[in-house]
């Protein structure tokens, strides 16, 4: 059975981390917000080097870095996220790997010989 003390310690821990390394800096703010929305990196990193490297790459230039630790600070409110999309570069390839990630099973190739059994008719 699962302590609740014992979670909500563990989930202020995990909160206070996420505040520490939100700095911005390097590519600190792409992890964030890779945190936020629920983004593997360790998978996007075993996964995608290339893509993974360029995200950084951007975040690192990125000339909004205020406007993005202002908004990983404040939780990504309803009126900010909408913002968000205006301003971060890497906005909308985050929102289709994170959509990614969260389907529980790729879509399966199916070879042609699946399909053997049918004849065509002809007529």
């Amino acid at each position: 059975m699962v302590n609740p003390a014992t979670e909500a310690s563990r989930g202020r821990k995990t909160a206070k981390l996420a505040k520490r390394e939100c700095r911005a800096q390097d590519a600190d703010l792409l992890f964030c917000c890779m945190a936020m929305l629920q983004i593997d990196r360790s998978r996007l990193m075993r996964d995608e080097p290339l893509l993974y490297r360029e995200l950084q790459g951007v975040c690192t230039l990125c000339p909004n870095k205020q406007d993005c630790s202002f908004d990983l600070a404040s939780g990504f409110d309803s009126v900010r996220w909408d913002e968000w999309w205006l301003y971060c570069p890497n906005s909308a390839m985050l929102t289709t790997i994170g959509a990614l990630q969260k389907c529980s099973h790729s879509p399966r190739h199916v070879s042609a010989n699946a399909f053997s059994h049918l004849r065509l008719v002809k007529d």
